[in-house]
């Protein structure tokens, strides 16, 4: 999941703002739900997929750096993929989602630097 994060949101806030799955594309499907400020809801999604996806994906403070895209995911899935169905539409959120829960649930494992640290935030 953090790999997963990580990549999206370096894609979006660095990559190429009119490439497939860019911020552009992002800033556009944000207005075309008519929510305000999407540039910088676009942005603000950008940087929070790049930053908790590298907390995710060393396990560091998982259980809190988790929360946000866990909420990315929920929104993508209800609000911008479903009328889309499931195939080529709210799959792929989905399944991420599924995985942001498994590690809610889980935790970071012992490989994380959460276990290194000794850091226990649970909810």
């Amino acid at each position: 999941m953090g790999g997963i994060f990580s990549a999206q949101g370096y894609r979006k806030l660095l990559g190429d703002f009119d490439a497939p799955f860019g911020r552009g594309g992002l800033t556009a499907m944000i207005t075309a739900k008519g929510l305000p400020n999407p540039a910088l809801l676009a942005l603000l999604t950008a940087i929070t997929e790049l930053a908790c996806g590298v907390l995710v994906l060393t396990g560091t403070l998982t259980l809190v750096a988790v929360v946000p895209p866990t909420a990315i995911m929920a929104l993508a899935v209800t609000q911008f993929k479903w009328k889309a169905g499931f195939y080529g539409g709210w799959d792929w959120p989905f399944s991420v989602l599924g995985g942001c829960v498994a590690i809610l649930l889980l935790g970071p494992g012992g490989y994380s630097v959460d276990a290194l640290l000794d850091i226990n935030i649970g909810f």
